[in-house]
């Protein structure tokens, strides 16, 4: 939507003042509350997302999960609404400026101060995390720094409805170069994304600059997944080894690396304050700075110290003649020349790396896009190699299969083999007219295309069997492409049978499978016996056609049965009654005979205590199996009972 003029009401209550920010989803103006007569700010909606009520239903939710945290350094959310076809939130009016405006003015900041900021960023994380908000979008843009010192830290929860933002141009370099690694993969954001948003806003903070630069969002992304950050002290020497390992350890790539909770951050942090007392490596490498005036900047207060941030840096000693010491074009080639030899040693390591092996675990491509894999393994030194394959379930270009696979430990240099979908393959229609319902629908999936049945009367082909297709046959089609299939349901008018859905059968015993077929109106056709040692004699293996197909009432269904075998093995009975034993044999074809043993244990009465042959032994089938009853009795009495037939 276009600006809005100021005196502008939005919504009978805010007098639009003036224009005070813009971003990729929202307007933020200054207004006047004219019911509380208090200043607010007011954060309007773009109209583009408007029309997107999934967008806009989270970005309300959102907005109400952010109202719920009060927090000195969290901006307060007075109110929410729905003005002029758009939406709108009205929250505190922070006098100041942003982080990234400091930072973009000012370059890096002295430790301490750059600490006392981060502490109090953590100390709003905190609070939100403790109550199920997770910003998802920390960066210096979202950090306003009061005239009053207070740090505050916007958008909390609001971030998540402009996720979708990450695709929208113009809004994304700001973003990416903040995303924890599992965010640049799509995965689920927790809170130690938050955690590592603030580890790259510490290293922004220490540096100047962010970690990870590129010329697009894909590439920044592919670095915050692969490459390893520089140390903050090879960029700046005033910060000192402690504050290198809080800051790398924040930046780790996998979140349990990570420190467990802002508390813990925060903790590591204070600790890491006591090298900051020694004082910088050697007076000479260290800018000193002025003090700061109340005109320049407000102080920061962090956890009770009040810090002051300097206006203009200046070195210390005598400048040379004709040149200010405190000026910015000296501060500008100061940081250009360390750029430089950073730069430049860095390209030196990356030479002498090259020449050794390093062990690599494979990550997952697996689903994502050529582009980026390919991307992804060259930024681990590896070399892709890529065939295509035609696949109906992805689409084109992305990564269907890799080898060696994901979580493989190899070597830097190793060969990686992407399987790459080409899309869907064109197939010919085959030609199924005349053939049986069942077998034309399985000849049509075979070749990857999607039949549906249409009855279609007929005088000249028999009733349950294809007319013909919609494509034809011989035409070429997509695999996934929908094939109508006409079959015959007999003369129009006619009392031709009707139609009916053949019954499941499989696993019933061939008696259980011929009522059930009969049941319906079908009749066992052909049967075949197959071995099966899994399956009892005369269970249903298979059956054509399958189970839901339809077929002519008073047709026939093939079934597959399975054969008996020569020999049999002898189950377990050993602890059952004899009742139960007797039944177990004969269901696997055995005949039981059964002897007693006199027992003292009433626990026995009536158990089998032994069986000949035992558990496991094959014999065949129709044999003897002797169990051994235990009866409760002093006189030890044994009967034998005659084989039952």
């Amino acid at each position: 939507m276009s600006e809005i003029n100021s005196g502008t009401i939005i919504d009978g209550r805010y007098r639009v003042l003036s224009r005070i920010g813009s971003g990729g989803m929202a307007d933020v103006y200054l207004a006047e509350d004219e019911l509380l007569s208090r200043q607010v700010a007011v954060k309007v909606l773009h109209h583009r997302f408007v029309d997107d009520q999934e967008f806009v239903e989270r970005f309300r939710r959102e907005a109400s999960s952010a109202a719920g945290i009060s927090h000195r350094n969290v901006v307060a959310i007075f109110d929410r609404g729905q003005w002029n076809d758009t939406y709108y939130i009205a929250m505190e009016y922070l006098p100041g400026q942003s982080l990234k405006a400091l930072i973009r003015d000012r370059g890096a900041l002295e430790p301490d101060t750059a600490v006392a900021i981060t502490i109090q960023i953590l100390n709003a994380a905190q609070y939100a995390h403790s109550r199920g908000v997770v910003h998802r979008d920390i960066k210096p843009h979202n950090v306003i720094l009061s005239d009053d010192g207070r740090v505050t830290v916007t958008d909390f929860g609001i971030a998540q409805a402009g996720g979708s933002d990450i695709t929208h141009t113009g809004s994304i370099m700001g973003t990416a170069q903040y995303l924890s690694p599992e965010q640049a993969q799509g995965q689920p954001v927790t809170a130690a994304s938050d955690i590592y948003a603030v580890g790259v806003l510490l290293y922004e903070l220490l540096t100047g600059r962010v970690p990870f630069e590129g010329d697009s969002a894909v590439a920044i992304a592919l670095q915050h997944l692969s490459a390893e950050p520089l140390p903050p002290s090879s960029l700046n020497p005033n910060v000192p080894a402690a504050l290198d390992h809080v800051v790398l350890r924040a930046l780790a790539k996998d979140p349990q690396a990570r420190y467990a909770d802002a508390p813990q951050f925060i903790a590591a942090l204070q600790t890491a304050r006591g090298a900051l007392s020694s004082g910088p490596p050697t007076e000479q490498h260290t800018p000193a700075f002025a003090p700061t005036t109340a005109a320049t900047a407000g102080p920061l207060i962090g956890q009770g110290l009040v810090v002051g941030l300097p206006s203009q840096p200046t070195e210390a000693g005598s400048p040379p003649s004709g040149t200010h010491s405190g000026s910015p074009s000296r501060r500008r080639w100061w940081w250009a020349a360390l750029a430089v030899a950073v730069v430049a040693g860095a390209f030196v390591a990356a030479i002498a790396l090259s020449s050794s092996k390093s062990n690599v675990t494979l990550p997952t491509l697996t689903g994502q896009s050529e582009a980026i894999a390919i991307a992804r393994l060259k930024a681990l030194g590896m070399k892709p190699s890529v065939t295509r394959q035609s696949s109906v379930g992805a689409p084109a270009g992305a990564v269907i299969a890799q080898r060696p696979r994901a979580g493989t430990v190899v070597q830097s240099g190793t060969r990686v083999y992407l399987t790459v979908s080409s899309g869907p393959a064109v197939v010919e229609v085959p030609s199924v007219t005349g053939m049986i319902e069942a077998h034309a629908l399985r000849a049509l999936r075979a070749v990857g295309l999607e039949p549906t049945v249409q009855s279609q009367p007929s005088r000249h082909v028999r009733v349950g069997y294809v007319i013909s297709t919609n494509p034809p046959a011989g035409l070429e089609a997509v695999q996934g492409t929908p094939v109508t299939v006409e079959v015959s349901s007999g003369p129009a008018g006619s009392t031709s049978k009707s139609r009916v859905h053949v019954p499941n059968i499989t696993g019933l015993p061939e008696s259980a499978a011929a009522a059930a077929l009969s049941s319906v109106g079908l009749a066992v056709g052909t049967v075949t016996e197959r071995g099966s040692s899994s399956q009892a004699p005369g269970t249903v293996l298979a059956q054509t056609p399958a189970g839901g197909a339809l077929l002519a009432s008073g047709g026939s269904v093939e079934l597959v049965v399975a054969r008996a075998t020569s020999e049999v093995e002898v189950p377990d009975v050993v602890g059952s009654t004899r009742t139960g034993a007797e039944a177990t044999l004969r269901a696997t074809g055995l005949s039981p005979a059964t002897t007693t043993r006199s027992v003292t244990n009433p626990a026995e009465n009536g158990t089998v205590l032994e069986e000949t042959p035992e558990t496991g032994e094959k014999v065949k089938r129709g044999e003897t199996v002797t169990i051994v009853v235990g009866t409760l009795s002093e006189q030890v009495t044994t009967t034998t009972t005659a084989p039952t037939e």
